[in-house]
């Protein structure tokens, strides 16, 4: 599969909790004839945190590499919240 050559008109990202308490990031992309909602695990989002945000395949082939390089860092910043701990 390759990655689609349409415009990117959304690109949303949030972190949600399941009915067991379990963290898991959470995507919306949306292209010019196309949509998608992406739920990773709870295993995918960890490997997401340890990576550096590394772009998942998943996602990968609606996201081109420039646009997750822009997003890299506050997609950490939202995963620091759940995986660092609070800081006095």
């Amino acid at each position: 599969m390759t990655k689609s050559s349409q415009k990117l008109t959304r690109f949303t990202y949030r972190l949600r909790q399941d009915k067991n308490g379990d963290h898991y990031a959470w995507f919306e992309i949306r292209l010019q004839r196309q949509s998608a909602k992406i739920g990773l695990t709870p295993a995918d989002t960890e490997e997401l945190w340890i990576t550096n945000a590394e772009i998942p395949t998943v996602v990968s082939y609606l996201v081109d590499d420039r646009t997750w390089d822009a997003h890299r860092k506050p997609i950490l910043e939202m995963l620091a919240v759940h995986y660092l701990p609070p800081s006095h």
